[in-house]
């Protein structure tokens, strides 16, 4: 049974016969014939018997009419929300988002929403921490919005956006020098994200690259926690220099440690949505210009 079968059936019904549901459809009687009685060898019961000219249900006919007519209605509602998608006057993006890249989700959205009020943005942490592949592989999200490397990335799409630096993160008062170096911050009670979080991953591999231990002093799931032990616990830390505290000094890294930000995304196309979210994603960055300047014209 399909959706072209249903329709043919509610034709006939609606039309009283096949002759005037035949013109009504600009088909071939003998096509609509051959199409009802597929119906009625599937179904395993007649639909319709003749009456006059015309042609009544059958009690089994009479069973098919309300569930068809839902499928009826639920595809003409497909058409429509696919056709509003594609237009974007509606539609949603599930966006999965480590937390460290929490602000420049909020700055990617408010800029695609400038450009694309009526779609709903659904911005979430991981459901699998601390890893939000998991979730782009099962289905729970469109896109993912994070700093590389990401680990588990095996058979997703990365769309890198911009490079982000490092800095060295310090408690109000500090002096002020030009640089730090990894080395000299390794010294420093610092704050770090908890152990398997992403923003741990990160700190970990900059300090091993720079074959340094760092004094890790407190370990914190909750990136709001970080801003207090810094301003007003003496700690430091290393992050990207837009998440910087108020009051607390941000001092470049020497030599400068810089992280690309990046959406990832299953293979294959996207919604209509999730498309002009990245392509509005790549718009905001020289690379991303760069690379849809490159591509071949759609269509």
């Amino acid at each position: 049974m399909d959706a072209r079968q249903l329709s043919y059936f509610l034709a006939v019904v609606e039309h009283g016969g096949f002759t005037r549901a035949a013109d009504a459809l600009h088909l071939a009687q003998p096509s609509l014939c051959q199409a009802i009685r597929a119906l009625e060898r599937e179904l395993g019961a007649r639909l319709f018997q003749r009456a006059g000219r015309g042609v009544v249900l059958t009690s089994a006919g009479e069973a098919l009419v309300a569930p068809a007519r839902r499928v009826a209605l639920e595809l003409v509602a497909a058409r429509e929300a696919v056709a509003s998608v594609v237009g974007l006057v509606a539609g949603r993006v599930d966006l999965v988002v480590q937390p460290a890249a929490a602000d420049a989700a909020g700055e990617l959205t408010a800029r695609f929403r400038q450009r694309h009020p009526a779609v709903t943005v659904r911005i979430v942490e991981p459901r699998r921490p601390p890893y939000l592949t998991r979730d782009l592989r099962e289905g729970d999200a469109q896109l993912g919005l994070s700093y590389l490397p990401v680990t588990e990335t095996q058979g997703l799409v990365v769309e890198p956006l911009r490079e982000v630096e490092m800095v060295a993160v310090l408690p109000p008062g500090t002096p002020a020098g030009e640089t730090v170096s990894l080395a000299d911050l390794a010294q420093l009670p610092l704050v770090v994200g908890a152990p398997g979080t992403a923003w741990r991953h990160l700190t970990d591999g900059l300090f091993a690259d720079a074959g340094v231990a760092p004094h890790v002093a407190v370990e914190s799931a909750f990136r709001e926690a970080v801003g207090p032990l810094i301003t007003a616990g003496g700690l430091a830390a290393m992050m990207p220099a837009a998440l910087a505290p108020p009051g607390a000094v941000a001092t470049p890294l020497n030599p400068p440690v810089r992280r690309t930000l990046a959406l990832l995304r299953r293979p294959g196309a996207l919604p209509p949505a999730a498309e002009a979210f990245l392509r509005s994603a790549k718009l905001q960055s020289p690379q991303g210009r760069e690379e849809l300047r490159d591509q071949p014209p759609s269509g």
